[in-house]
């Protein structure tokens, strides 16, 4: 009898132990992408800096915008956020986004814009002189870079988390954009310039100039670094007619975020991720099991890039 009753309460014990445990839910992305892949490695690597018997759970998602607002609405504890869509919501819903009820965890790899414009493209509008400029400039070769300034008032399309960086792009560069989601059975040749955000070779982009039909464009980043200082000149590299092109633009960093809480005590998991990801950088980027994205992750951080936005503090 004793025995049982041993067994019994060591079976409580273990039911408890497991009820005790906390799932930490981390929005990402889908699952062959890089967020996911990455939470799953910082996961590797700092679960064990977790209190309270918590792990990380990384879960799929549509990208940053699910991620971002799945924190407001409890679905998510963390997530991988581009800086331009948390840039976006905290000036459009300050209640609900801003640097007191979310903080960085740690910055982590660049998304590149990629400006797509169809060859023989004729903006809307009715000046001709603006037009013969974009033509010239989409003509010639090899472009200079444009200004962004060109796109004022122009229709641009987009889908997915690229539809809010668009959005965002006309916010804080006052392009006054209309921005356009492109429904999957409607992207295999839209007439219209095409806004898409994503880590480079993005495959969409090289399905547009492998049609040969589109223009990769060359943007001129010196008017953004005033406007949108979250932005980081960048460049892409891709096969044109033949032949490896760099071409100049921007991007965003992703950022994973959690929320913050008034009690210290509460944010205690945030400070311990964060502390753990900074002191397992070098480690991160060296190992060949890890995203490669991590490489880039430390080369930032090196470089001194760091978002106006509110981090969790390091201890000490």
């Amino acid at each position: 009898m004793n025995l049982f009753k041993a067994l019994g309460c060591l079976t409580l014990l273990g039911l408890t132990t497991m009820a005790s445990a906390t799932d930490v839910k981390v929005g990402t992305g889908s699952e062959s992408g890089n967020y996911y892949s990455m939470v799953k490695d910082i996961k590797a690597y700092c679960d064990d800096a977790l209190e309270n018997d918590a792990h990380l759970l990384p879960v799929k998602s549509d990208g940053s915008v699910e991620n971002l607002l799945g924190m407001n609405s409890k679905q998510f504890s963390m997530g991988v956020v581009q800086e331009d869509v948390l840039q976006y919501f905290a000036k459009t819903e300050p209640r609900k986004v801003n640097g007191n009820r979310m903080k960085v965890i740690d910055g982590m790899h660049m998304e590149s814009l990629h400006l797509l414009i169809p060859k023989g493209y004729q903006p809307e509008g009715d000046d001709a002189g603006w037009k013969a400029m974009w033509s010239g400039l989409i003509k010639d070769e090899k472009p200079k870079p444009i200004s962004l300034n060109l796109l004022k008032g122009q229709t641009v399309g987009s889908w997915g988390g690229s539809v809010i960086s668009a959005k965002a792009l006309s916010y804080f560069m006052g392009l006054n954009l209309n921005v356009v989601e492109i429904p999957a059975d409607k992207r295999s040749n839209p007439n219209m310039p095409l806004v898409l955000v994503g880590g480079h070779p993005y495959k969409p982009v090289e399905q547009y100039l492998a049609s040969g039909k589109y223009h990769l464009v060359a943007i001129d980043f010196a008017q953004l670094a005033g406007k949108a200082p979250f932005y980081i000149q960048s460049s892409v590299s891709y096969r044109v007619d033949g032949k490896i092109q760099s071409v100049p633009t921007f991007g965003v960093r992703a950022l994973l975020i959690g929320k913050s809480f008034r009690k210290e005590e509460r944010n205690a998991n945030m400070v311990n991720l964060a502390n753990c990801i900074t002191d397992s950088l070098i480690d991160l980027a060296d190992d060949p099991d890890t995203n490669p994205n991590w490489a880039s992750v430390y080369e930032l951080e090196e470089a001194g890039e760091q978002t106006n936005w509110n981090y969790f503090s390091l201890s000490k």
